[in-house]
């Protein structure tokens, strides 16, 4: 996995939950050490330790705390965080534009970082107000991650929507309504950065 990976669960939960947290979770993966490096490339069983210590130490699934995860890449102050909210409102100026967009994301992201390769995203309408949403194989709980994805950017634009998983077909999906797409003011977004 890559090193950014894991930088960015290390910064959620440290956030999140704390240094202390972080170094139990870190003790219970039997992590040899407790800091990653954002360009190196880590074991996925790695990855996969630190999501199931995780998961045991602070008692929710991992499939909530992976969406937690997710959200958290982008709300928030700090820097990378900034940056990546930055890089998601460029796929459009409404929520639905986003939406449509997430087919370029893995693209995109490669771009800024190309040996992060995420899987494959793909969006299809039902209809004017729902979407789904599925993802590659590759990572185990990606489309978790993206879910939370998905509910901060909604918020970000200030969309209602409902976010369900949906197992209608091959392959699970993220089922998204759009309830009422002028639910609330969105956060103010220029290209110009600052």
């Amino acid at each position: 996995m890559h090193g950014l990976v894991n930088c960015a669960i290390e910064r959620f939960v440290r956030t999140t939950y704390g240094d202390q947290q972080w170094r139990t979770i870190c003790a219970a993966a039997a992590l040899p050490e407790q800091r990653f490096e954002p360009l190196l490339t880590y074991s996925d069983d790695i990855t996969q330790a630190i999501i199931t210590s995780a998961s045991q130490i602070l008692k929710r699934s991992a499939e909530e705390l992976l969406e937690d995860l997710g959200s958290s890449l982008i709300t928030g102050t700090d820097d990378a965080v900034v940056a990546t909210r930055r890089l998601l409102r460029f796929s459009g100026d409404g929520f639905v534009d986003f939406l449509y967009g997430l087919d370029d994301l893995p693209d995109r992201i490669a771009l800024a970082v190309p040996d992060l390769r995420l899987p494959e995203l793909s969006v299809q309408e039902s209809r004017p107000d729902l979407f789904l949403v599925r993802a590659g194989r590759g990572w185990p709980g990606f489309l978790q991650v993206i879910r939370g994805v998905l509910r901060a950017m909604a918020d970000e634009y200030g969309v209602l929507v409902l976010i369900d998983l949906s197992d209608d077909g091959p392959e699970i999906a993220l089922e998204v309504q759009v309830i009422e797409i002028s639910y609330a003011a969105g956060r103010a977004f220029t290209l110009r950065a600052g």
